[in-house]
């Protein structure tokens, strides 16, 4: 992430669990794993990368691996040290300058991760960092938002309601946003503490990266692609990745040669 997302993330970390209290982590996290393990995943070393307040490993530790998970913000690594009682190490690293951490059978790096590096040599760079982490015949698992995304939820305004906040997502992108743009959008939070309303406003900029333009980041990082899966709302996966159907593609690379 940039230091924009960093910011971003800073601000939204109280609330984040609240605001993505919808999505159903244990569902996608079986299915990414079904895929993982249909390309040859085997071992139990997880690093999940990019791990916010981590939703996206509990799955897998519920499951029985070994998980590392790293983040850039301090904030959302302080929430999600707090639900593990010690079983995982962390680490407060910005993928783009990410060095060594262990070896590892399987890396994930989810939930916007790769849209928020909105510079093509941003994304070869953390892909290269995590490369260097991969074990023998290790894969890297990643996620990155169609067009369609970006048409949708980047373009729609979304209220959340809880007791004692508000939070109204403001999307800047429209119908006619195109492959490779980039998108805005704006979280406006008000919370309510001790009878007192407060506002902060987390500011999202993501970029769209065509299929064609990661998998030449996934080569300059010295990986090579497996698979690309397009993914459905209702967590689906297919071998032909549709854009404007689709609402993300599923990456699967390893550094293993041919």
């Amino acid at each position: 992430m940039d230091r924009s997302a960093s910011a971003a993330y800073d601000a939204l970390a109280p609330f984040y669990d609240r605001f993505t209290a919808h999505h159903d982590y244990e569902l996608w996290t079986g299915g990414l794993l079904g895929l993982a393990r249909a390309h040859g995943l085997t071992g139990n070393r997880v690093l999940d990368a990019g791990c916010g307040t981590g939703k996206s490993f509990l799955p897998l530790l519920e499951r029985g691996f070994d998980v590392t998970a790293c983040d850039q913000c301090p904030a959302m690594l302080d929430i999600a040290a707090s639900k593990v009682e010690g079983r995982v190490t962390f680490h407060c690293r910005d993928l783009r300058d990410l060095d060594p951490i262990g070896e590892f059978d399987l890396i994930t790096c989810l939930d916007d991760v790769a849209n928020y590096l909105t510079e093509p040599d941003d994304l070869t760079a953390a892909l290269a960092g995590l490369a260097q982490n991969l074990g023998p015949g290790g894969l890297l698992l990643f996620d990155a938002n169609s067009v369609a995304s970006y048409r949708d939820f980047f373009s729609a305004t979304v209220v959340v309601e809880d007791e004692g906040l508000v939070m109204v997502w403001r999307g800047r992108a429209d119908d006619q946003f195109g492959a490779g743009d980039l998108a805005r959008a704006a979280l406006d939070i008000f919370s309510e503490s001790r009878g007192c309303w407060s506002r902060t406003t987390s500011n999202h900029d993501q970029r769209h990266h065509p299929r064609e333009t990661i998998e030449r980041c996934v080569e300059n990082a010295g990986l090579r692609c497996v698979a690309v899966y397009g993914q459905d709302p209702a967590v689906n996966f297919v071998p032909e990745l549709d854009e404007l159907r689709h609402s993300k593609a599923i990456y699967l690379v390893t550094g293993e040669p041919t």
